[in-house]
């Protein structure tokens, strides 16, 4: 939020921060809003004066230039410009030598066309103060001759972006800041005028009232103000608002800007005349009727959203923007004005859901002061009849059935100085809650002990240790001694789960992956859409549930529901980074999946997810080639072994087995057995939702439930002496159906094998014109070992023997 030191001026005296702005600046951070920039505007009009014309000739080498002998005081300056519309005895704006005005256009003196000129006689376009200028502008004859323009026209100011907390919305606007800054410096504090003069008309009998959505909106105040004069603001009145970014639109919704700026109160401005049926209806939409913004925006109503109605449709969205049908033009004269509290979550979710982002909004999210609806109402009807004219009816609504009522806190001093670890002085305690805007009641016989009732502008003072850092804010957290705390028992131990992430994460991100973090929330329609029976994942081991858990008040239909996995996350970051060129990727995420159980109530379960897209260039052999999955299975594997889990298999469910689920490839896909029960699944995504979403490289997911995993954890090492006697390796080759799992033949050559087999695994497989139809050739190669002794040869073969034995019987297999 844009503040102006000038404008701050009004409410608390800075005028030493003038020429120091950085000290308020740090004041003001240390307390707890941060102030991210400051800006002198003045910097920007260095050496541009207002200059009087003494003489005017032509120039001698050009007909289209003039020669000006130009005063700026005790100084006269020779001036070449190529304008027309000046004389002598003009006052005009001089930009010396050493301006630079905006474009970098620095100013020197140059010889023009043989003339010396020393500076230059500037339009409004030139000094980026319009978009177009006719030529240079010419300054009323009071304009002090010699003065600095920026002082003359009021841009002598300094503003500060200030970057305010959600909790401190009472700081959104030029009064709530200077009440902070009263509050830190101990200055006094100005309120503004907020008393106009209304006629004895009632405003009741103008214009009906009927707050039907009182739960939404517990305050609603407004005026008729007749015979308005709707023209373009003054100039004071259109600096100040321009001052902090917002742009001149009239004088009628200037004042309500400028409320809204000085007070923080939001305000909205309507035609009376378009009120239909002279009546304004505070309610919830209708679903499905339409509503035209004021910028002329079409928005479909779902019927949640806060209204502002009249007797037959929408004409504001109550607290974010103000409909086409009734906002004030050229041509209107009467206004019915509005001031009102709003819930905050009303005001955010409608400006969420229909991404309609106002400064309104921005302050009703955060929450407006419930008691300043009526004095933002009286001073913009002030405002309103200095600048437009008009007649304010009198008997203004006020709907406030019940008001909004802080509880009082009660504590001690004790526990001030108990929380901060130093002595809080009693005095300067009592001091600093009534600066703060609290009453201070002392609770008789209870020692230093009080009672505070925050003020109603101040939502984030509920409880006794919102004071305490009150207390710390503004006696400065410097303050705080730095001790550490005594060692009286030994630390708590480091949460299991949280350490066997730990190193879950640093195993896979070890493998290439890189850590994504995805809401936990999503959308219940493209979550299902993507699932599809979710029957194929409860076959792979997960808790799942047909019924969805809801969120009350979504943002947006988005994030309606809690995931059900973590697989859909993952393939929406897939498919993000594919299409922003991000061609290969290696993704995993850690994170909760959520389900309702048969009794109703609410589960969660801890899951590990993985997506993988594209070839992987770091590999050392370019030649490989092999589906992408298999790198997501060696990912895994490697994980299993760290958690030393020794006992599992990959089961692939049969062709055309309702297990699969409807996102992943039927005929590469896996399920994970450890120890014989399922805890996730691997595969690659479906060739057909690849091609909807246009994902033009190869692909996989795979997910696991981390519960299972961890079952058991940490598992004990046995540590084993290495054997001092050689490896005797032995290949075999075997002609089997394409349709045999490899696996399989490994478990039964481990099984055959027993003592003797220190490793198995696959270094070579053949399909082609040369084998049999239907059949693959797969190499197989065995280390052996004895760890008592060398191998002999009668050892060697005994083992052999039994594993082609077993191979024989068991799948009907014999050597190539």
């Amino acid at each position: 939020m844009k503040i102006s030191l000038k404008w701050l001026q009004d409410y608390v005296d800075v005028k030493e921060f003038f020429t120091k702005p950085e000290e308020l600046a740090e004041a003001l951070t240390r307390a707890g809003l941060e102030v991210e920039e400051i800006t002198n505007l003045a910097k920007d009009f260095n050496h541009v004066v207002v200059g009087h014309i003494l003489e005017k000739d032509k120039h001698p080498n050009a007909d289209k230039l003039s020669l000006c002998r130009v005063s700026t005081g005790d100084v006269v300056h020779q001036i070449v410009c190529g304008a027309q519309n000046h004389k002598a005895g003009d006052n005009v704006i001089v930009a010396l030598p050493g301006a630079v005005l905006p474009g970098n256009f620095a100013i020197k003196k140059s010889a023009v066309r043989g003339v010396d000129s020393a500076g230059m006689l500037c339009s409004l376009k030139e000094l980026g103060l319009a978009k177009e200028s006719d030529g240079i502008e010419i300054l009323p004859k009071e304009a002090p001759v010699g003065k600095p323009y920026a002082e003359y026209a009021g841009y002598d100011d300094i503003t500060f972006e200030l970057k305010v907390t959600p909790n401190r919305a009472d700081c959104l606007s030029h009064f709530g800041l200077a009440r902070e800054v009263a509050t830190l410096t101990g200055k006094e504090l100005k309120a503004p005028e907020s008393a106009p003069k209304t006629s004895t008309q009632s405003t009741k009998s103008a214009i009906a009232l009927d707050v039907k959505a009182f739960d939404l909106c517990p305050r609603y105040t407004g005026r008729f103000i007749k015979g308005v004069k709707v023209g373009p603001s003054p100039a004071w009145l259109k600096k100040r608002i321009e001052s902090v970014g917002l742009n001149s639109i009239n004088n009628i919704v200037d004042v309500t800007n400028y409320v809204m700026m000085e007070l923080g109160q939001p305000l909205h401005a309507f035609d009376a005349n378009f009120i239909g049926g002279k009546k304004i209806v505070v309610d919830r939409a209708v679903a499905g009727e339409s509503f035209i913004t004021l910028d002329g925006t079409e928005i479909k109503l779902t019927g949640e959203e806060l209204t502002i109605r009249d007797a037959s449709h929408p004409v504001c969205l109550a607290g974010v923007v103000g409909g086409k049908n009734s906002g004030v033009s050229e041509a209107t004269a009467d206004i019915f004005l509005e001031s009102a509290y709003f819930i905050p979550m009303s005001a955010r979710k409608t400006s969420r859901s229909h991404g309609i982002d106002t400064d309104s909004a921005y302050r009703f999210s955060r929450g407006v002061d419930p008691d300043g609806a009526l004095r933002g109402l009286n001073r913009a009807t002030a405002l309103i009849l200095e600048v437009a004219g008009g007649e304010a009816f009198g008997d203004p609504h006020d709907f406030y059935p019940n008001p909004v009522k802080k509880n009082p806190v009660t504590i001690s001093v004790q526990t001030v100085s108990d929380r901060l670890g130093y002595e809080a002085l009693e005095d300067k305690f009592v001091d600093f809650m009534k600066r703060l805007g609290c009453q201070v009641t002392a609770v008789s016989g209870s020692g230093a002990t009080y009672s505070i009732l925050p003020p109603t502008f101040r939502f984030d003072l509920e409880q006794d240790m919102d004071l305490v850092e009150e207390y710390a804010r503004l006696n400065g957290y410097e303050h705080i001694p730095e001790t550490l705390p005594t060692f009286a028992k030994a630390p708590s131990n480091h949460d299991k789960v949280f350490m066997l992430n730990r190193s879950t994460s640093d195993v896979v991100r070890a493998e290439g992956y890189q850590q994504a973090f995805n809401f936990a929330f999503v959308g219940s329609k493209a979550e299902k859409a993507f699932t599809g029976n979710i029957s194929t994942l409860k076959a792979a081991g997960f808790a799942i549930s047909e019924k969805e858990i809801r969120i009350m008040n979504p943002l947006n239909e988005e994030m309606d529901v809690m995931r059900s996995t973590l697989s859909f996350g993952l393939f929406k970051n897939l498919n993000t980074n594919f299409h922003y060129g991000n061609m290969m990727g290696r993704l995993f995420e850690i994170g909760s999946t959520f389900s309702v159980k048969e009794d109703g109530a609410y589960g969660e379960s801890a899951h590990l997810g993985f997506a993988l897209w594209g070839k992987n260039d770091n590999l050392w052999n370019k030649s490989l080639h092999y589906p992408i999955v298999f790198e997501l299975k060696a990912t895994v594997e490697a994980l299993l072994k760290t958690l030393n889990i020794s006992s599992y298999t990959w089961v692939t469910p049969a062709a055309g087995a309702s297990e699969v689920p409807a996102f992943m490839h039927q005929g590469q896909y896996a399920q994970l057995l450890v120890e014989g029960k399922k805890v996730g699944f691997i595969g690659t995504l479906h060739p057909v939702l690849l091609d909807d979403n246009k994902i033009r490289v190869p692909a996989a997911i795979g997910e696991f439930d981390l519960d299972q995993l961890y079952k058991g954890q940490p598992r004990p090492y046995r540590i084993q002496s290495v054997s001092k006697f050689p490896v005797v390796e032995r290949d075999f080759a075997f002609v089997m159906p394409k349709t045999l799992k490899v696996g399989d033949v490994l478990k039964d050559i481990r099984k055959a094998a027993s003592g003797l087999l220190l490793n198995v695994d696959v270094f070579d497989s053949y399909e082609g014109d040369k084998m049999e139809a239907g059949k693959k050739s797969v190499a197989i190669r065995l280390w052996l070992q004895d760890k008592n002794g060398t191998l002999q040869e009668n050892q060697i073969n005994e083992v052999t023997t039994k594993v082609l034995e077993s191979l024989k019987k068991n799948f009907d297999l014999s050597v190539r």
